[in-house]
């Protein structure tokens, strides 16, 4: 992901002509889509999401079932995990990708923003309107 000080260029690459688009992308970097909806959903778009969970959640000693079901939907593709987060959290959501057969990735990102520890995706747009999982105490 790009710096906080590189700014989005593609507004700008609009009006120009090729070899200074070519310029601006050398200096800037190419624009990204939607950079600050990544930074939050650990570098994947909010429309490919299925669920999500907290920090908070993903340290709970249970399973949310909720994450259960949507690494079974065959529409998810993989599971991302915050690398903020300790092993000892997180294990158990690793077991459980690996028991689906689903893979997942632990995303190290010093540029993330918000509370999102953990998202199960699609590799295609899924709409799904309500992605949080409610918080429980217990299980």
């Amino acid at each position: 992901m790009k710096s906080n000080n590189q700014i989005d260029t593609s507004p700008l690459l609009i009006n120009m002509d090729s070899s200074e688009q070519r310029l601006a992308v050398g200096i800037h970097g190419a624009p990204e889509l939607k950079r600050d909806e990544k930074t939050i959903y650990l570098g994947e778009f909010r429309e490919r999401i299925i669920r999500i969970l907290s920090k908070k959640q993903v340290a709970q000693k249970f399973i949310y079932p909720e994450i259960i079901e949507a690494l079974s939907n065959k529409l998810s593709s993989k599971m991302l995990i915050n690398g903020e987060l300790r092993d000892q959290l997180t294990d158990k959501y690793i077991a459980l990708a690996k028991q689906v057969a689903k893979p997942y990735t632990v995303i190290h990102d010093p540029e993330l923003k918000g509370d999102t520890g953990l998202v199960v995706v699609s590799d295609k747009a899924v709409d799904i309107d309500d992605i949080e999982v409610k918080n429980r105490e217990s299980e």
